[in-house]
């Protein structure tokens, strides 16, 4: 899925206008993207226009008590998955960025 800033917004500088986005998962309806910086912060989704909607098939989707939905690759589908990415865990990096990368190579 691709998606771009529907229009600017002063609380998220670190997002362009007009710039897509790959949406490398979901989390309680927010889309988890590589911001400006290159972090995979979580953003709420209202924020973007979907431009591609296509889903990976490797997307394994669950859905809260609320129906809010929760969506990512296998490799990055596991409870505490982001908080290891942040907390600089070698091996949460290593699998996130392999992940990323062959998702990339894949659009390319």
């Amino acid at each position: 899925m691709i998606v771009k800033l529907k229009q600017k917004n002063d609380e998220y500088s670190d997002l362009t206008l007009g710039q897509p986005y790959f949406v490398i998962g979901i989390e309680a309806d927010d889309y988890r993207i590589l911001n400006d910086s290159g972090k995979p912060y979580l953003y709420p989704s209202e924020l973007f226009q979907i431009v591609e909607h296509y889903e990976p098939g490797d997307w394994i989707t669950e859905y809260g008590a609320e129906g809010e939905r929760y969506s990512y690759p296998q490799l990055l589908n596991r409870v505490g998955f982001f908080e290891d990415y942040f907390e600089g865990n070698e091996k949460a990096v290593s699998i996130f960025w392999h992940v990323v990368n062959k998702r990339l190579s894949n659009v390319a």
